[in-house]
């Protein structure tokens, strides 16, 4: 039975973010020691030009942000692992990881030579997936999810190949699909049985999400520095919010880069 300690040499966690969104940092940190203290993998947090201090986290300091494709290859040339755990800074963890089954699902992965393996389920399955297990299984070669940014284990090279420069997260959802034709790309079947349950997405463009707000308060989890505005359902109100937050942002970059975050 293989174990998460078995895979420190070849898995490493990367945590896809920027200096834009150190905000999350804190509460991301929070949740991951509370649900998965024991996790024995190197842990590294892609940012830009901010200091931290983390007994958790390495940070990968890649310079002037970039955009989210040509940061995340720069990370990814600095991790020595050839598998790496995808996250973002603002998935934070609901419940504990299932280490066991968790550490099932990388041996599988990388026994059976496949690329990629995402840990949260489409809300319905392609038209011709193919289950490998009552757990996950292969993603059509023409579906348009075979790229989808959630928590996934992906060969290192085989994500660097199919990145470019120029993209977005949301481009690379869109467009990367087409560029896995020739990869063995997998995914969980449901959402209820992941190894790693999370909240997708605590920051919607660049707004807090009230479910978010809640995961935080219910567990007691600060938010600091607390400057972005929350999520509203009314169109004027977002528009008015992110401008907002755009200001606050500014001011709050100029502080922290007079010191050093402890995360």
């Amino acid at each position: 039975m293989p174990a998460l300690r078995d895979f420190t040499e070849s898995v490493a966690i990367l945590v896809s973010s920027c200096d834009a969104f150190f905000d999350a940092w804190k509460p991301f940190t929070e949740f991951f020691e509370k649900f998965w203290s024991e996790c024995p993998l190197e842990v590294f947090l892609l940012a830009n030009e901010l200091s931290l201090r983390s007994k958790r986290l390495h940070p990968i300091a890649v310079g002037k942000d970039r955009g989210w494709s040509s940061n995340l290859l720069a990370a990814l040339e600095r991790i020595p692992q050839p598998y790496i755990l995808y996250f973002q800074e603002d998935y934070f963890l609901t419940s504990p990881v299932k280490g066991e089954q968790l550490a099932e699902d990388f041996a599988h992965v990388i026994e059976s030579g496949a690329d990629s393996l995402c840990f949260r389920a489409r809300s319905q399955p392609d038209a011709g997936f193919q289950p490998l297990n009552e757990r996950f299984g292969i993603v059509p070669a023409a579906s348009d999810g075979r790229t989808r940014c959630q928590v996934t284990l992906w060969k290192r090279s085989a994500l660097q190949s199919i990145l470019r420069s120029d993209e977005t997260a949301w481009n690379f959802e869109a467009r990367g699909s087409a560029r896995t034709q020739e990869m063995r790309i997998l995914s969980y079947l449901g959402r209820q049985n992941t190894p790693i349950p999370y909240l997708m997405s605590a920051i919607s463009r660049s707004l807090w999400m009230p479910e978010a707000i809640a995961l935080c308060r219910e567990h007691g989890v600060a938010i600091d520095p607390f400057f972005r505005p929350l999520f509203s359902k009314q169109p004027w109100q977002r528009r008015l919010r992110r401008a907002l937050g755009r200001v606050r942002l500014q001011r709050a970059l100029r502080r922290q880069a007079r010191g050093i975050m402890e995360l």
